[in-house]
């Protein structure tokens, strides 16, 4: 038996509107035509879907059954036909793509200027939350895409990596004059013993040091250590406002607080290898996407390209003031 995607659409239409003659001023037909096309529809499946009634129509228990099964149907054909345009390139469209807390940060700004200068015609929606919840989105299609933390979504089959990015390198960042800057070297149980700062969710591979760097406690009775982490953030600016205000530390890389640095507010502390982002893009598994992500991709990589040069060049400046500057003397200048 082959089905009619056509008949099965006016079906859907009669089931909504309960008679003949409001589904058939909805579908643009006349009622006649819209009669032939269901009793055509009944005659291929071999079974009524609709009861007539005086003053409309009800489906049948098998009706109702049949129309529940069609509709994944007719969704599925939508959505192939739309994946079709977008691939073959018929259509403006629309691509929402869902951003890290911290890729949202370096990356989303730049890459949203670009990409509306150069394809006005597509729409581009972005949402910024912590990976568990874009995951939950792209999950259910609501994403085309997601940027952002590798490690969270990668070992789910829901999902498949499109292209892993060039790791940026991070810090400890804590305000200038923090007691750590009066020391000559720094170590991940000296940054321990204060508060961390959380921007959205760490990911395992970054918790799974800092618990196993915290300072073992000498004595049963000694206080318990400061949670890990203190606070929580939804931002990067909001991160940057609580360690300017007070002892605590977060973790960024150096092109988030470019102006913190410049203006000597904010000072980096610590850098260890694993500190540093493993981000990537993401989208569900054999998810045809179309010119508008491949664009939006290349977007991300000359961004990316520009912000590493950036990294490089802050580094540089940064370990050329320090050698100028031992640690402490600027905070007691300020002071």
């Amino acid at each position: 038996m082959a089905l009619d995607l056509r008949l099965v659409l006016k079906a859907q239409a009669l089931a909504e509107h309960g008679s003949f003659s409001r589904a058939a001023d909805a579908l643009g037909i006349t009622q006649p035509a819209l009669s032939r096309s269901i009793k055509e529809l009944e005659d291929d499946v071999g079974l009524p879907l609709f009861v007539r009634r005086r003053h409309g129509t009800e489906l049948t228990d098998f009706g109702n059954v049949f129309l529940e099964r069609a509709a994944v149907v007719v969704a599925q054909v939508a959505e192939l036909e739309r994946d079709v345009a977008k691939v073959k390139g018929l259509e403006g469209g629309e691509l929402s793509v869902g951003f890290g807390p911290y890729a949202a940060e370096v990356l989303a700004p730049a890459c949203m200027a670009h990409f509306a200068a150069n394809h006005p015609r597509i729409r581009l929606r972005i949402h910024i939350d912590t990976l568990e919840a874009l995951g939950r989105a792209l999950r259910l299609r609501a994403l085309d895409l997601v940027i952002g933390e590798a490690s969270t979504l990668e070992n789910d089959n829901a999902f498949e990596i499109l292209e892993r990015l060039p790791p940026i390198p991070g810090h400890l960042i804590g305000r200038a004059g923090h007691p750590l800057t009066k020391r000559s070297t720094v170590t991940l149980q000296d940054a321990l013993d204060f508060p961390l700062i959380q921007i959205g969710r760490l990911p395992i591979r970054v918790l799974a040091p800092i618990i196993s760097g915290r300072r073992p406690q000498t004595h049963p009775k000694e206080r318990a250590s400061i949670p890990i982490p203190a606070m929580e953030c939804p931002s990067v600016s909001l991160a940057v406002r609580a360690a300017k205000a007070s002892d605590a530390l977060m973790f960024a890389t150096l092109s988030m607080v470019r102006g913190e640095l410049a203006g000597k507010d904010l000072v980096p502390l610590l850098h260890l290898p694993w500190m540093q982002t493993d981000w990537a893009v993401i989208r569900g598994t054999k998810r045809m996407l179309g010119h508008a992500a491949g664009a939006l991709l290349n977007q991300v990589r000359t961004t990316l390209a520009a912000v590493l040069l950036e990294e490089e060049s802050l580094q540089r400046r940064w370990q050329r003031s320090a050698r100028r500057e031992p640690a402490g003397v600027s905070a007691k200048r300020r002071a």
